[in-house]
């Protein structure tokens, strides 16, 4: 697979006009605060925590909130063009003869500040997921109000109606449903000949998913490569798979650092495990390890935790303790990867409470830009840096599940 060249964000509020007849300049348009420093909590229908955590974390990463925010929603309605501007205008007065440097100061009503910006209404029936996605964060960033809570109804309707498996009342699983809401953004996007993900390659050029890359793959898409090395003629063969999220599994009382270095370590496939070598014609015994062939902008690690149980022959939940550091960089590259030395900063964490896989909590855990914040729902708490190895796991406040780490560059 090419390697792509990094893109560089480019942060725009789209403008939504307030009324088809007069459009406020963009300066009236801003959100009194910048994205980042909005802290609305999201309302819970009954087992909505899962969803909640997650679009808690995606809007905290800049560049997907960025481009989310700036992507062509052709079901939004369209502004009315100049000329249409025109026709529905009425005819202006006649402007006021320029006054004279010596004429008298401007009085406290005429410099009065403009009005505030008018909140963004959130639509009821967005036609895709990718579109109440947007809708969702355009209400949030567009806030007048720096703090509060909304309720994502419109979401999570539109996600029970593409998907049955959260039509249920039944505690759902945070990691299968960023998964899930990744790859139904890909869908949608890829569906949509017309549409433009505000994307940039570094060539001042628009990158729209005619050419297959959307925001999700410029963003979370990296490359894993197997190696498997024939024992009997060392021939070395490979195979490319792309991922969206990496999947680890994990150990107790280890790290981050520990399971990446376990998820690369050699396995050895022999008597029924034997691998088919081309060279050789024949089953032979060999040695296969992974390793990471791209590196993704936005690296979402999965730390596996539910795992099938065969004594008691159910999923069982794994708390184990697995410290994650606040900065990463990823080791286990094949020889030849680009910016192999490439860093890594923590910026959310989907942390998961309770005993078991079919019952629990989600929170969310995220770097806001003065300090690290706790989303419980529609509640909001700061929280220090120090306290954070409380989540590493094995004990009362949860577990750490998914790390969301963006690339420093």
């Amino acid at each position: 697979m090419a390697i792509h060249k990094a893109v560089k964000w480019m942060p725009f509020l789209p403008q939504t006009p307030t009324s088809p007849v007069i459009v406020q300049k963009p300066a009236l348009e801003a959100p009194l605060t910048v994205p980042d420093e909005k802290q609305f909590g999201l309302e819970n229908f009954g087992n909505t925590c899962y969803a909640n955590s997650v679009l808690q974390a995606l809007y905290f990463c800049s560049p997907f909130r960025d481009l989310v925010l700036q992507s062509t929603d052709l079901s939004a309605p369209t502004p009315p063009t100049n000329h249409q501007r025109t026709l529905l205008s009425p005819t202006p007065p006649p402007l006021p003869p320029p006054r004279r440097k010596s004429d008298r100061p401007k009085t406290t009503a005429e410099i009065a500040p403009p009005p505030p910006p008018t909140p963004f209404n959130i639509p009821t029936a967005p036609p895709t997921l990718f579109s109440a996605l947007r809708s969702l964060f355009l209400f949030i960033s567009k806030n007048p109000s720096d703090k509060g809570a909304v309720a994502p109804s419109a979401f999570i309707d539109k996600l029970k109606e593409s998907n049955e498996s959260f039509r249920g009342s039944m505690h759902q699983d945070a990691h299968e449903f960023l998964n899930y809401l990744l790859n139904k953004i890909v869908e949608e996007i890829q569906g949509d000949k017309n549409h433009k993900d505000g994307s940039f390659d570094g060539s001042g050029e628009d990158c729209d998913s005619d050419h297959g890359l959307t925001l999700v793959h410029r963003l979370f898409e990296g490359t894993l490569t197997s190696e498997t090395r024939c024992l009997t003629c060392e021939t070395v063969s490979s195979r490319d798979e792309s991922f969206l999220d990496l999947s680890i599994d994990i150990e107790q009382n280890s790290s981050v650092t520990a399971c990446l270095r376990q998820f690369s370590a050699s396995e050895m496939l022999c008597q029924k495990n034997k691998f088919f070598c081309d060279s050789c014609c024949g089953l032979q015994e060999a040695e296969k390890r992974m390793k990471i062939k791209k590196l993704p902008n936005v690296l979402a690690l999965h730390l596996k935790r539910f795992k099938y149980q065969e004594d008691v022959q159910k999923y069982i939940k794994l708390a184990y303790r697995v410290a994650f550091p606040f900065e990463l960089r990823l080791f286990n590259t094949v020889d030849d990867a680009q910016d192999p030395d490439r860093l890594y900063e923590l910026f959310a964490i989907v942390v998961h409470i309770g005993s078991g896989p079919s019952h629990g909590h989600y929170i969310t855990i995220v770097k806001g830009p003065h300090s690290w914040l706790v989303f419980d729902d529609h509640k909001i708490d700061p929280i220090k840096e120090s306290e954070i190895p409380k989540y590493f796991g094995d004990s009362p406040a949860g577990s750490a599940y998914v790390l969301y780490y963006q690339a420093v560059d």
